[in-house]
């Protein structure tokens, strides 16, 4: 078998898997995989899908080596907000291509892309780039800290600023976790010192008497409040009214910043990401993943006094690769995508997405099983519960089993989406996919395969 070898199917083209269809090519080159690769995986989050092995993607589908095809909700965790392969980004890659990948020094792309940023995101007064959301929540914090010349760093349970030790914390700890009003710092992997523990706070999401007197007892301590504006790593958990404007108010009156995580929500949610569509505007906001289309590029951004920090290295923000030509190239090619029409791209993925909740709302509730859809559109989660969660200690209540059953039973009719209950649409989606996901869903469920 040569892996090597191009499926001649255009992707979308392809056969769609069924639960008969065959996977020998697939299931022999991962086990060739495993034997290199540690883990047999390249990124621990891919592990609830580590048995796919992927040839082809274009638009809104992927084709394995067997030549099944999939309508991918995943978009590689986000970031294809235009779907695979865009005539856009190709593009304007192949034209980087041409002139070289990366200079270490300043270049068209790196000044183009700044300007866009900075014009479309709210708190954006200045911008600096990075290689991934992960660095960009790091930069952030330090700044933070070396302005407000505290340490405390004050999280909310369950929000998942990625994977670096001093704050990968109580996201979705296997150990003791302390009371829901009163969440413990907890390690999430092994290797993680105990002192990371130290500086990070953690507050219950859409609580606001217990963040109220959290801030009370540690407020003139705490370097920074940070937040996904709109969570989606346990599902889509809207904030609650005034609970933005809250975080907002005693973030000022604590001489705290206030940092939004826009790394899924930015870009997605809308041009300006949550902090647009809400009117709550941070000192501070990371981003990524839409942002680019699939390439390594993310940043932070904010206003001005904060970001003059930066001036002379008086804070340090290194990395090789920031801003490299090429990634900068194809971030700015997407970024200008999006904004055509003012941001028409985003306004019809919110709607194909709506569409798909509300398929699947109907699903649940004509069949009578135990789940529900909710989410902006963009973005949406099925969670195997009666009613959305509001909290992350609510999830806990859900049948996981349930959803591990429901995400392999969708996979096997070549439906992909997030293990834990997430689809991501995208512009390159259309109503046929949606339908065809909706009817895929209403066939598991009817079967009742899923509550055995």
């Amino acid at each position: 078998m040569n892996v090597n070898a191009a499926i001649e199917t255009d992707p979308r083209e392809a056969t769609r898997r069924t639960p008969d269809s065959s996977t020998a090519k697939t299931e022999a080159a991962v086990q060739r995989l495993r034997q290199r690769l540690g883990g047999g995986i390249g990124s621990g989050g891919r592990f609830e899908h580590r048995d796919l092995f992927i040839q082809a993607g274009k638009g809104a589908h992927v084709t394995d080596l067997d030549g099944n095809s999939y309508i991918d909700y995943m978009l590689a965790f986000g970031p294809l907000i235009l779907g695979h392969a865009p005539d856009s980004l190709m593009r304007a890659i192949n034209s980087s291509l041409a002139t070289g990948t990366m200079f270490g020094a300043a270049c068209e792309a790196e000044l183009l892309l700044s300007e866009e940023v900075v014009s479309v995101l709210p708190c954006a007064e200045r911008v600096r780039f990075t290689n991934s959301g992960s660095e960009a929540v790091h930069a952030a914090i330090r700044l933070a800290r070396a302005a407000t010349g505290r340490t405390k760093v004050l999280k909310f349970e369950g929000h998942f600023h990625g994977w670096l030790d001093n704050i990968y914390l109580s996201v979705k700890p296997l150990g003791p976790q302390g009371l829901s009003n009163a969440p413990w710092t907890a390690r999430m992997a092994a290797g993680q010192p105990a002192s990371v523990v130290e500086d990070v706070v953690v507050a219950t999401w859409n609580d606001p008497k217990g963040f109220t007197d959290l801030m009370s007892s540690y407020g003139h301590d705490i370097a920074c409040i940070i937040l996904e504006p709109y969570p989606t790593n346990n599902g889509c958990m809207e904030a609650a009214a005034g609970f933005l404007e809250l975080t907002r108010q005693l973030a000022t009156q604590n001489g705290s910043i206030l940092i939004f995580d826009e790394v899924v929500s930015g870009f997605r949610l809308a041009l300006g990401g949550a902090q647009q569509v809400y009117g709550v505007i941070p000192d501070l906001c990371v981003f990524g993943k839409a942002f680019a289309g699939g390439l390594p590029i993310a940043g932070f951004a904010g206003n001005l006094d904060l970001m003059r920090l930066l001036d002379g290295n008086q804070v340090t923000h290194l990395g090789t690769y920031n801003s490299n030509a090429l990634c900068a190239a194809g971030a700015l090619a997407i970024l200008r995508e999006l904004k055509e029409g003012n941001g028409m791209v985003l306004d019809r993925i919110r709607d194909l997405g709506l569409l798909l909740k509300d398929g699947f709302n109907r699903v649940f509730a004509e069949s009578g099983v135990a789940m529900c859809a909710e989410g902006p559109g963009s973005v949406i989660t099925v969670f195997a519960a009666p009613t959305p969660p509001t909290t992350y200690r609510e999830t806990l209540s859900h049948n996981a089993r349930l959803l591990a059953k429901l995400h392999r039973a969708l996979l096997t009719r070549g439906i992909w989406a997030f293990a834990r209950g997430n689809f991501m649409v995208s512009a390159a989606h259309n109503e046929g996919d949606i339908l065809e996901t909706i009817a895929v869903m209403s066939s598991i469920v009817a079967s009742g395969e899923i509550q055995r």
